[in-house]
């Protein structure tokens, strides 16, 4: 988003760790736009730094049409030549974001040079300890599977932030 951007908008954003973004067709070209900025009229781009991180969202439709899982990450890069920006998938696929559907949601899970700055690491939370007698639940790690892998990555996301957790069955799997 950060070519077109640079040459054709007023007022540029800069992503932020945790920030929920959306693609909006303007002027037949694709940008990156806050979600509270896809149904404007005049919405602000915002650029991506090259290799931030990104998790998808796809709906049911575009899960067909693009060949995706419900949920997918993938790395912003700015290709120099010729001049354009793509995703690139884990699975290997580079995807031109002018190819993405207009309202496709993601978030931005890292902006390289700035994971220390995400917005759950910079504030001070108090700890709370809930035994789990009181929470009538098992903990997260307990509640985990690992199927048929070694490891797990589960994925939290709310508004403010998200929480990318890995838990290492150190090579067990759950039972059948």
């Amino acid at each position: 988003m950060c070519w077109l951007s640079a040459d054709h908008a007023d007022q540029i954003l800069q992503a932020e760790a945790g920030q929920r973004l959306g693609i909006r067709k303007v002027h037949g070209c694709s940008w990156v736009v806050r979600e509270s900025d896809l149904p404007t009229q005049g919405p602000t781009p915002v650029c991506l730094m090259d290799r931030t991180t990104v998790l998808f969202r796809f709906s049911e439709v575009q899960q067909v049409t693009l060949h995706a899982a419900p949920e997918a990450a993938a790395v912003f890069r700015m290709l120099k030549a010729p001049k354009r920006d793509v995703f690139q998938f884990s699975d290997g696929r580079t995807v031109a974001i002018d190819a993405l559907p207009a309202d496709l949601i993601f978030d931005v899970l890292e902006v390289p040079g700035m994971e220390d700055l995400s917005s759950v690491l910079k504030k001070d939370y108090p700890e709370i300890e809930v035994s789990e007698a009181a929470s009538g639940r098992k903990s997260l790690l307990e509640r985990a599977s690992c199927g048929s892998s070694s490891a797990t990555t589960l994925w939290c996301v709310c508004e403010k932030c998200v929480l990318v957790v890995t838990v290492d069955c150190g090579g067990r799997t759950a039972p059948d």
